[in-house]
């Protein structure tokens, strides 16, 4: 193992902390041990060049200090000799009975230890212009401080995104030939991780997945575990309206979304990903409705950032194409379940500059007249009319069939058939009764057949249904009222989205 790599910029650091360790000491000695002011010598360590150069050095060694810990801690398992040389270092008084992995991180502690320290100093200086330069000692040590755990934040980010990178597999990409060409060779480490946390994507109602969401600088990946892989998979939604199946990305560029609550759910939101001629919207759950938050937080300023880098562009989606047309942001299919719908509120949660993009304006202007795009879009592809047509042939196909049973029946289930009919005509009931033997018998109408009491080809036939048929056909009757209601339902949303076309036409666009 390289010293260097383990201890990096150590015997710097420690010539530092002595010739700080030699200033404070003279400061005791000049004066018959009464120290008077401090301040100079505290600026002079803390502020300026020195201090910057303090800065770099200690960010250096304690940014390694977790990876130095991991690489002492497997040499000493594989490295007999390795691990005898240490516990015999351990063992000599000037460890104090401190082992190696508590002493490499003394350089941290003593950086916290500072800022408090001085403030503490401070409080009980009574020369007002020495206090303040201590308080700005202070200062500068807590900046340093500040600047030293992001640097082990992104350090440990970085040592996280080699695991990630090492357990990748992008073969779930191919079902999308261009997003598979753009990321099968992804670099993660290339990139700089911003947060990460397991998160739930729920595809469809029915169709939810556990990923570790990884935010980047300029992405947001949804990993799958699988095994010991973490794997990069494409998923598919139906689109409602169009018989066709929209491809989902487990990567989402981040230069042009924009988020929302979902309305039903407060641990979830949207992540809606937009493109010059449509819109792929992804639902994520967090664990708690804080972690939501969180999340919500740091994509936006994610967002705000690439802003700041480069204007906003409106790039196709890799595989957006895949299986179908694009869905276009105001129509239907836009989420890919039936969890939550659109808030009112056309601010505070957007990503776009809500001047420049018509699209997002158009679904708030939607939204504010009872128009639920997102909440609409999360019904599933019923085919509520298919379904209709279907349970009415299915009761023709039992009628017409009870028709030809009574017909053909043999002479006793004749008899039967005509007394049933006889006491159903002498009772005020016109459209039928159950009998005692369990049977229902209507009146029915044939086309094409002439009898003796009626000319207009139309014939009164005993039609025989058994218990089981009876009961098929009232399960079929309430089957059918249920699908017209739902196009009831459909036909009231479709007057509303009219009505709201029409306002924003009369209007002229000024939404």
């Amino acid at each position: 193992i390289e010293l260097d790599a383990i201890f990096p910029s150590l015997d710097d650091i420690i010539d530092i902390h002595y010739n700080f360790y030699e200033c404070l000491k003279k400061l005791r000695m000049d004066d018959n041990y009464i120290v008077k002011s401090i301040s100079t010598t505290l600026l002079s360590r803390f502020d300026g060049p020195e201090g910057e150069w303090f800065q770099k050095l200690t960010a250096r060694f304690c940014s390694r200090q977790t990876w130095a810990l991991d690489q002492l801690k497997s040499k000493q398992k594989k490295d007999q000799s390795f691990n005898a040389f240490i516990q015999d270092a351990e063992s000599k008084p000037q460890c104090r009975r401190l082992q190696l992995k508590d002493i490499i991180p003394t350089e941290m502690q003593r950086l916290t230890k500072y800022p408090l320290l001085l403030e503490n100093i401070a409080k009980h200086t009574d020369n007002k212009p020495e206090k303040e330069r201590i308080l700005k000692s202070a200062e500068c040590c807590r900046k340093i401080l500040n600047h030293v755990n992001e640097e082990v934040k992104d350090m440990g980010n970085m040592l996280t995104l080699k695991e990630y990178q090492k357990k990748l597999d992008t073969s779930g990409l191919k079902p999308s030939n261009d997003l598979y060409n753009e990321y099968k060779n992804i670099d993660l480490t290339q990139k700089k991780m911003l947060y990460e946390g397991p998160l739930i994507w729920k595809v469809t109602k029915e169709k939810a997945i556990e990923v570790q969401c990884v935010l980047l600088g300029d992405l947001l990946v949804l990993l799958q575990r699988q095994d010991d892989k973490l794997v990069l998979k494409c998923q598919s939604k139906s689109i409602a309206v169009q018989e066709v199946k929209q491809m989902l990305s487990p990567i989402i560029k981040l230069n042009s979304v924009f988020l929302r609550d979902v309305a039903t759910d407060r641990k979830a939101f949207y992540v809606i990903f937009t493109w010059d001629s449509g819109a792929q919207i992804y639902e994520l759950v967090a664990q708690s409705s804080g972690e939501m938050k969180t999340w919500m937080e740091v994509i936006k300023v994610a967002v705000g950032e690439l802003k700041k880098i480069a204007p906003m562009r409106l790039p196709v989606p890799p595989g957006g194409g895949i299986g179908g047309p694009p869905v276009s942001p105001t129509s239907g299919p836009l989420s890919p379940t039936e969890n939550g719908g659109l808030k009112s509120s056309n601010d505070k949660d957007s990503l776009m500059d809500e001047k420049a993009d018509p699209r997002q304006r158009l679904i708030d202007f939607l939204a504010e007249r009872d128009f639920d795009v997102l909440g609409l879009s999360n019904s599933v592809q019923e085919k509520v009319a298919n379904n209709a047509l279907d349970e009415a042939k299915s009761l023709k196909r039992l009628l017409i069939g009870s028709i030809s049973l009574s017909e053909d029946s043999q002479p006793d289930e004749e008899e039967e058939a005509e007394r049933a009919n006889q006491e159903l005509e002498s009772s005020q009931s016109a459209d039928g009764k159950a009998t005692d033997r369990g049977y229902m018998e209507v009146t029915c109408e044939k086309p094409g057949a002439a009898t003796k009491d009626d000319a207009d080809g139309s014939i009164s036939a005993p039609l025989v249904l058994s218990q089981e048929r009876m009961e098929e056909v009232l399960r079929r009757f309430g089957s059918l009222e249920e699908h017209l209601k739902r196009l009831q339902t459909v036909e009231e949303e479709h007057h509303k989205l009219l009505e709201a076309l029409s306002k924003f036409t009369l209007e002229r666009g000024n939404f």
